[in-house]
């Protein structure tokens, strides 16, 4: 992390008035070096910024781009070529070029200004760049705006910074000018850097993030949105997603909790969220050889009556099997998804439990005998697939005609995006919020998926810096009042949620 903070430097004075002079058309002015030795007040970096760093930089969480301001990649060369020393443009960088500078014994300082920008007074604004270099300590590459200055880190890889910069608007009524310091530690042979810089402006927009520091701890945070005195709460092992998948259906229905565990303990801030739950009941989801009997009894007294019963079969599609078995004869529709992924699971769950509807697993090739007996007693009017051919085979479906006198249909996509942006389209318009949970991984959704199947509103999956075209576009239909991240910053990017804030709210 870089250090960002305010000061008033003679060295960035008389430096900027020079690049007003050329940028304004004003009169001649003198250059002078910038101000060394000067240390500015350290302050929490902006956002994290770690991938896509050829695209736009993120606003901090919350808010989203309103506009942007200033693009600098160095395709042509560096900028305002009267007022560099020191800098040339290399290959190899994040979006094909970048500037650099190297320093030393006989080259101190380098130094150079982006072109101008100007913002509106007191708006939220951001300078964001992608940096790599071998600078020993921050001190020595700093950027600055105006009379902010960020000292930044480097490392041998590219990586992504952002800082706050709305101070710098108050300096020259918005006119914002860029520049970025390069010096040499006691003489060291040194390089550093520099590429995609940008300046932009930022909005308040309703999007949040829930996340714990583990797969329990956010399972937590989504427990965290019901409000206390539950009925009853479900809990599933939390290394494994089969029994979550069809717990998240049933848990959905009955406007309840799905807290994950490990198999032989429940994690701290689970138990805390069943304390401050205080259910008159726990299902498990599974047998012992997942949730163990020990985490029967540590649940049990986490209940106001003590009980706490299993759902569970000899394997997947029996667990799936024994779940559908707590739904009436006769349901509506029947949802099927693979037992041996997860993605169309996710976003089937939220379906299934906004229509009471039970979710059963399969096999890709063939129909479980557990899954078959299940429907039998169902005796659904519906079934719906939800996945591809690749997931759900054709075979499946036929088998799957056999076993309801209504219609077999299917939901799907060209891959897990595209299938999660198809099954939202079966929500109606205007849900109160919106979850988005990472396509690559599958702990952050399941609870998720409960909780938006109680709330009638879908899970869309995104890859991790950025949202999909298909999930863009189902976000834009759905007008959901809000958004929620689900997952920490490894599974969803910051710019994942900038791009959800262009599209709520």
């Amino acid at each position: 992390m870089g250090r960002i903070g305010r000061t008033a430097r003679p060295g960035a004075a008389a430096l900027a008035a020079v690049a007003a002079a050329a940028a304004w058309g004003a009169g001649p002015a003198s250059t002078s070096t910038p101000a060394t030795g000067l240390a500015p007040q350290a302050t929490a970096q902006a956002v994290r910024w770690t991938e896509a760093l050829a695209g736009p930089a993120p606003c901090p969480e919350g808010s989203t781009r309103s506009a942007t301001l200033l693009e600098e990649d160095f395709t042509a060369a560096i900028p305002q070529a009267s007022f560099n020393d020191g800098w040339g443009v290399v290959t190899g960088a994040v979006d094909g070029r970048a500037a650099r500078s190297t320093v030393g014994s006989t080259d101190a300082e380098d130094w150079f200004f982006t072109s101008w920008a100007s913002a509106p007074v007191g708006a939220r604004t951001m300078l964001g760049f992608a940096t790599r270099g071998s600078v020993p300590d921050p001190a020595w590459s700093r950027a600055d705006v105006n009379s902010v200055s960020a000292t930044v880190t480097t490392g041998a890889t590219w990586q992504g910074r952002v800082y706050d910069v709305t101070a710098a608007t108050d300096d020259e009524q918005g006119r914002l000018g860029p520049w970025f310091q390069h010096r040499s530690a006691a003489g060291a042979s040194q390089w550093w850097e520099v590429d995609n810089v940008q300046i932009y402006t930022c909005r308040p927009a309703p999007v949040s993030r829930l996340r714990g520091t583990d797969r329990y701890d956010t399972s937590a945070a989504v427990a965290s949105q019901y409000p206390a005195g539950q009925d009853v709460v479900y809990l599933a092992q939390g290394l494994d997603f089969a029994d979550a998948l069809a717990g998240a259906a049933l848990a959905g229905r009955d406007g309840a909790p799905v807290l994950l565990v490990r198999k032989d303990t429940i994690p701290s801030r689970v138990a805390a969220q069943l304390d401050r739950l205080d259910p008159s009941r726990v299902v498990v989801l599974g047998g012992p050889e997942v949730v163990s009997d020990a985490v029967v009894a540590a649940a049990a007294a986490r209940t106001t009556t003590g009980e706490v019963t299993r759902l569970a079969g000899t394997s997947r599609w029996g667990t799936a099997a024994a779940i559908a078995s707590t739904y009436p004869s006769g349901v509506g529709t029947v949802y099927v998804a693979s037992g041996l992924d997860y993605p169309d699971g996710l976003s089937g769950g939220a379906a299934a439990g906004r229509l009471g509807s039970p979710l059963l697993l399969t096999r890709p090739d063939v129909l479980p005998l557990e899954t078959q007996a299940a429907l039998d007693r169902l005796a659904p009017g519906a079934v719906v697939i939800v996945g591809g051919p690749g997931a759900v085979s054709s075979a499946v479906m036929t088998q799957l005609r056999d076993h309801t006198s209504g219609t077999v249909s299917r939901i799907a996509g060209v891959d897990r995006y595209e299938t999660a942006a198809r099954v939202a389209a079966t929500f109606p318009a205007g849900p109160r919020r919106t979850f988005v949970a990472t396509g690559t991984a599958f702990p952050d959704a399941l609870s998720a998926s409960a909780l938006a199947g109680a709330e009638a509103t879908p899970v869309l999956l995104t890859k991790p810096q950025a949202l999909p075209a298909t999930a863009r576009t189902a976000l834009d239909r759905l007008g959901a009042g809000a958004g929620v991240v689900l997952g920490g910053y490894n599974a969803v990017q910051s710019t994942v949620l900038d791009q959800l804030g262009q599209r709520v709210g």
